[in-house]
């Protein structure tokens, strides 16, 4: 039994060897056959073949931040009641604790409303 053991770590510890090694291969690689010819045209920003239009870099604005993570949670509860739905068949328990649940979410909703994280001011 112990000698299953050893084996299965070895195995293990073969792969993630195995893999380290490939991995510096394709970087070594890399670094032999790539080109090297840096030039000013090279190192200027690129936009669709277009002079740049701005600064290449803007903070994100945290407006965008607000709406997205309420999208990821709505969603994501959104999934969450589609996998109950199909468990629940007549059990009226289990429909009245969704019920619960969705209404937890739409009060939810509507402090996020009435706070104004859904309008999007330009």
């Amino acid at each position: 039994m112990q000698g299953a053991y050893t084996q299965a770590i070895l195995f293990v510890l073969g792969l993630a060897a195995s893999s380290a090694a490939f991995i510096g291969v394709v970087f070594f690689a890399n670094v032999l056959l790539s080109p090297r010819n840096p030039s000013f045209e090279k190192g200027t920003p690129f936009e669709c073949g277009m002079e740049q239009a701005g600064e290449p870099w803007a903070s994100p604005r945290m407006r965008f931040s607000t709406i997205a993570m309420l999208f990821v949670l709505f969603d994501a509860e959104a999934v969450l009641l589609f996998a109950v739905a199909a468990a629940l068949r007549g059990n009226p328990i289990a429909s009245v604790e969704v019920g619960v649940f969705v209404l937890f979410l739409g009060f939810g909703l509507m402090y996020a409303w009435r706070k104004g994280a859904l309008e999007w001011h330009s």
